[in-house]
């Protein structure tokens, strides 16, 4: 993978501050640390710090699950550089030809997956390293504590990858040396999820349940996380048996509640009754410029002082088909409308936690954590399953969909069958989880189990040929000849 370090580096270098690593280890070398508790600590914490770094570079997280879907019109009103980029990215235009030397280029960091290395290069060392530490340093057994977690971390950084591109490169091993790492080929996706999966076997065995009294609880990866991540893992594979079986294991632990309509905001400030899983982005030290966040481009004011409409807009058919329920908390509480002239614009209020820094109305940091994984998504996941298995239990699947229904107030379905009762799930997928990093991923198995398309633009055949996969940036292949394009790609890019 030593192609990934290089190009890292100069995507790195033109990185902001806001990306930087605190952690004692980021200075130092293998050679002088591993003798602590607290190494091995600040070593997972890395972890998480570094995929962090990979979620919000160019608002992956969400270009990723949200932006080339129905959610936004891609004819953005604003204009500029940036705003262009994230057009072809909603319009999945993923083939724009961007210079090597751009690194700033938005089209072209989208296409790189050089951060998610750099978090698994860290879980590699972290398994490596902490399983040559001797026992006696640890308190408690927490070894396994941190050994779990660095095998969750990696599998979490491997599906996420085999979602976005398909194949990829595997490697599970520590070099000490990186200018020694090999050149390696896109292995197949179903290699990488296996290897997700056995390496959440290993988390599940070492890994806890949520520690309501910690302060890392849902930030960092525990039993009830690596189930989500199972049950999506599975549900992607189109297993959905096991799928069933994982969501069943947490939901019946009795570790996470669906929060009261009155709080459902709370969800959105991060660590709630609610949350598996999230990735920690609300600490003064963890925030990004609002600029450069989801916030920055759904909200306006009152939140944003002096940002009148949202630069990405909504779509409001979509929002009004979604929500057309009277009375639906979740449209209620999370969008307000901004008006400019004589149109109306929504804004979606979810990551409006913004902090202006020592009252300069010009500086403000988004402090909302990356919500990964919470109940209502197992919940609603379990409902596609139970729809979508091979015997089928939609009267199972109906009774799901109507808890999340009658949390946020509005009617409960009735009889619902076959493909219809999937679309149905998507749906409430879609009121439930807007602007979660959910819906690409959500359409990509509807289509795959019932033929219907709600991508506005991938229609069956370019389904069929796998366009929903990114491409690879022509960068990467400079110095991996062993890496080739994605299929559907293949000739249409430059």
């Amino acid at each position: 993978m030593k192609l990934t370090y290089i190009i890292g580096a100069l995507l790195l270098c033109s990185a902001c501050n806001k990306f930087l690593d605190k952690d004692p280890l980021s200075t130092a070398t293998d050679q002088t640390t591993w003798k602590s508790e607290a190494d091995a600590n600040a070593s997972v914490a890395a972890c998480y710090s570094l995929l962090r770094s990979a979620f919000n570079a160019s608002i992956q997280f969400y270009v990723y699950g949200d932006l080339p879907t129905d959610e936004f019109t891609p004819d953005f009103v604003l204009g500029g550089d940036g705003n262009v980029a994230y057009m072809n990215a909603a319009k999945v235009n993923w083939g724009v030809s961007v210079p090597v030397a751009n690194v700033y280029d938005v089209r072209l960091k989208l296409r790189v997956y050089t951060n998610f290395y750099s978090a698994i290069a860290q879980s590699n060392r972290c398994l490596h390293f902490i399983n040559t530490m001797p026992e006696s340093v640890f308190k408690n057994s927490s070894r396994n504590k941190y050994l779990g977690e660095a095998y969750f971390t990696r599998a979490f950084a491997y599906f996420y990858m085999a979602r976005v591109w398909g194949d990829v490169p595997l490697d599970t091993t520590y070099y000490a040396d990186n200018s020694t790492a090999p050149q390696l080929a896109r292995k197949p996706q179903a290699e990488v999820l296996a290897q997700c999966i056995a390496d959440l076997d290993m988390a599940r065995q070492f890994l806890a349940w949520k520690d309501a009294s910690s302060s890392d609880r849902v930030v960092r990866g525990d039993k009830g996380a690596v189930f989500a991540l199972l049950a999506h893992l599975y549900a992607w594979k189109g297993d959905y048996d096991k799928c069933n079986a994982a969501c069943d294991s947490l939901i019946k632990s009795g570790s996470y509640s669906l929060l009261p309509a009155a709080s459902y905001m709370n969800l959105y400030k991060g660590q709630s009754d609610e949350s598996i899983f999230e990735i920690s982005n609300n600490s003064t030290s963890e925030s990004l410029l609002t600029a450069s966040s989801i916030t920055g481009y759904t909200v306006c004011a009152p939140y944003l002082k002096g940002i009148t409409i949202p630069q990405w807009q909504f779509n409001n058919a979509t929002i009004a088909g979604l929500y057309y329920a009277e009375g639906d908390t979740r449209y209620k509480q999370a969008f307000t409308i901004a008006s400019s002239g004589s149109s109306d614009y929504f804004s979606c209020i979810k990551y409006a936690q913004v902090e202006y820094i020592n009252n300069n109305t010009s500086y403000s940091i988004a402090k909302n954590n990356l919500l990964i994984f919470r109940l209502a998504d197992i919940k609603l996941l379990k409902a596609e399953a139970l729809a979508a298995k091979a015997s089928p239990d939609e009267a199972g699947a109906i009774t799901l969909v109507n808890e999340i229904r009658t949390r946020a107030g509005i009617p409960a379905y009735g009889s619902i069958s076959g493909a219809a009762l999937q679309d149905s799930i998507v749906a409430e997928r879609g009121r439930e989880l807007f602007l979660e990093g959910s819906r690409f991923y959500d359409f990509v198995r509807l289509a795959r189990n019932t033929g219907h398309i709600k991508f506005p633009y991938i229609n069956a055949t370019e389904f069929a040929q796998g366009k929903y996969y990114w491409p690879l940036d022509p960068s990467l292949f400079l110095l991996n000849s062993k890496l080739t394009q994605t299929p559907y790609w293949q000739g249409k890019i430059q």
